[in-house]
Order: C-alpha cells, then sequence, then structure tokens
C-alpha cells in the first residue's frame, strides 16, 4: 500500500498554495471499458471529440461521481484537450502509447478533503458522468438555482450497478469528470505530461498569429529552410576566411623562418670560400717541399769523378750553406710566419 501510494505521489503536482493538479485521459479511441462485456462498444475518435466538445458547457470535476448526489465539486479543468499524434506516457502502470485523438485533461483540485484522499492513494485516474443533453442541462439549471436538491442522473463508472451505456443515451454529453479510485476505462490513470505536446487550441493560436503576420504553416516552413540555407551559407563564407587566414599565416611564418635563416646560410657560404682559398696554399705548399726535395735527390745523384781526374773544386762555401738552408714556405708565399696573410 506504501509502495503504491508513492507511486502516485509521483503523478501529483503539488502547487505552492497547498492544491495539487492531476493529469490522466479521459476516453481514448478504440479502447474496450468495464462496460464492453455488456456491450458497450469502443468509442471512435469523432465521438470522443464531440464529448470533450460538449463538456466545455458544463466543467464539473467531482469525487466518485458525487456531483449527481450531493452538488459537490472538488475542482475545475485547467487543460482539456485531443493527442494530435500517437504520444507515448509515462503512467501508474508503466509506459503506454496512447492514440491520436486520446482526450486529456488536467484537473486543477482545491477541495481539502479531495487532496488528502489523492495524496492518500485514494485517486488512480478519471471517470465520466454521461447523460443526454436535456438532463444535463436540467441539471446545471437546478444546480444554479438550487443545489441542495440537484435531480437524480445515470453515471458511468466501474461500479455502475446497471446504470444506462452510453450507446443508449440519445444525444449524450459529458456532464462532469470524476476522479475516482478504479476507472471504467482501465488506461485512464494519472500520468506525466510531456510539455512539448501541442494542443489544439494551442496550434489553433498559433496558426491565428501566423496568419495576423501574413504567414501559412507553409510559409513557415519556407521560411525555416530560407533561414538553414542562409546559415549554411554563413557557415561556407567563415570556412573559406578561415582557410584564407591560416594559409597567410602559413605564408608569413615561412617568410620569417626564411629571413632568419638568411644570415646563417651567408655566413656559411663565408666560411666555404675562405676554406676555399686555404686550399691552393696547402698545395703550393707541397709543390714547394716537393720542389726541394728533387733538388736533394739530383745532388745526390751526381756522378763521382773518375780515378785519376782532378776533382773539382769545391763549390763556395756561402752557397753550400744556402743549399742547406731551411726553406721558409710562407715567406716564399709572401705570408707572415704563422702563415696569416699580409696586410
Amino acid at each position: 500500500m506504501c509502495i503504491f501510494t508513492y507511486v502516485i505521489l509521483m503523478y501529483i503536482n503539488k502547487l505552492n498554495d497547498g492544491t495539487i493538479e492531476l493529469t490522466a485521459p479521459v476516453m481514448i479511441p478504440g479502447a474496450k471499458d468495464c462496460d464492453w462485456v455488456n456491450g458497450e462498444p469502443p468509442l471512435t475518435k469523432e465521438q470522443i471529440s464531440q464529448f470533450a466538445k460538449s463538456y466545455e458547457k458544463y466543467q464539473f470535476i467531482d469525487h466518485e461521481h458525487g456531483l449527481t448526489r450531493n452538488g459537490n465539486k472538488i475542482g475545475v479543468p485547467v487543460n482539456s484537450f485531443l493527442l494530435t499524434d500517437d504520444t507515448t506516457m509515462n503512467t501508474l502502470d508503466g509506459s503506454k502509447t496512447y492514440p491520436s485523438g486520446t482526450w486529456m485533461m488536467t484537473s486543477h483540485l482545491t477541495d481539502e478533503a479531495a487532496i488528502k484522499n489523492a495524496l492518500g492513494g485514494g485517486y488512480t485516474g478519471y471517470s465520466v458522468s454521461v447523460f443526454s443533453k436535456d438532463r444535463a442541462d436540467q441539471y446545471l439549471a437546478a444546480l444554479k438555482t438550487d443545489k441542495d436538491t440537484p435531480l437524480p442522473v445515470a453515471c458511468k463508472t466501474i461500479n455502475s450497478g446497471g446504470t444506462a451505456l452510453i450507446k443508449d443515451i440519445n444525444d449524450p454529453v459529458v456532464l462532469s469528470v470524476s476522479l475516482v479510485k478504479s476507472p471504467c476505462l482501465h488506461d485512464s490513470k494519472f500520468c506525466e505530461l510531456d510539455g512539448d505536446i501541442m494542443t489544439d487550441e494551442v496550434k489553433s493560436m498559433k496558426s491565428k498569429i501566423l496568419d495576423a503576420m501574413g504567414m501559412s504553416e507553409q510559409a513557415e516552413v519556407e521560411a525555416l529552410k530560407s533561414e538553414v540555407v542562409s546559415l549554411e551559407s554563413k557557415i561556407d563564407e567563415m570556412q573559406t576566411s578561415f582557410e584564407a587566414a591560416l594559409k597567410s599565416m602559413q605564408e608569413a611564418f615561412e617568410q620569417k623562418l626564411t629571413e632568419a635563416l638568411t644570415p646563417v646560410a651567408e655566413k656559411n657560404e663565408e666560411v666555404t670560400e675562405e676554406e676555399a682559398e686555404d686550399e691552393p696554399v696547402a698545395e703550393k705548399e707541397e709543390e714547394v717541399t716537393e720542389e726541394v726535395e728533387e733538388t736533394e735527390e739530383a745532388e745526390e745523384e751526381e756522378p763521382q769523378a773518375e780515378k785519376g781526374e782532378s776533382k773539382a773544386e769545391p763549390v763556395h762555401d756561402n752557397l753550400t750553406a744556402e743549399k742547406t738552408k731551411r726553406v721558409n714556405i710562407y715567406e716564399i708565399m709572401g705570408r707572415n710566419a704563422d702563415g696569416t696573410r699580409r696586410k
């Protein structure tokens, strides 16, 4: 019992002033109710639409069809509409999909006893009281003049006890929607109302607003398409601009990198040229060395005087000293003693 009551509380909207709101289906196209075994056929979308329209005149919310017995109202309807599409909702009995044409209602309970009963798990859904239009109008008039003496009327509930079926009532209308413990229509259980559900009333208002603006539903669609195309165009422009900016940044980076590396490259070239200038010096040194070696070898190979011949006069001592003197290569090349260039 505690768990069941807790589940019901999940589907009760508590307001700041202590009152509550409850939402549930009232009539469902093609659904069998508790009187189906007694010959009550399921209602069509057209029939349900007519019943929802007829209720706009009476607007009674009562407890277990008590309006016809004591004239007491426990609240008022605050939202009544037909589903325009098949809609899935979370209910006391789990997730359920209600077909297009289902009559939905949110009621605002202001009666203290009814609020206490609802919070205690005493209600699970809605049940309708259907009368002929004449009887309903008589009851409404009597209730306005002397609410203490309401007219006896028939009602539809799971405990109807043999009251008239809807199919047997001439010109039927819905006088009241009752909060009950056990709805005759089993799937008429409290549920969560999705805020995205658009009612016929809201759609009608939207259509009127569009007409006042000189637009139609199709015009609105075309306007939205135009906005999408415009947005796509802006995205393309942004992408092109981004690519151009990225390319410009890349070129600027390459330019700065080239400028930074140019002095280094030029310095490397200068160093290479100096090395190239030094190479002939080495070659020249090698050539001079080779000449000296050839001279020495030639002197060593001079033929000895034949036996009995007189020896040649000895070479002047200064000349001999000059030949044997160490050759200064850098001096021959016109360089300083340490090999650097002379200024």
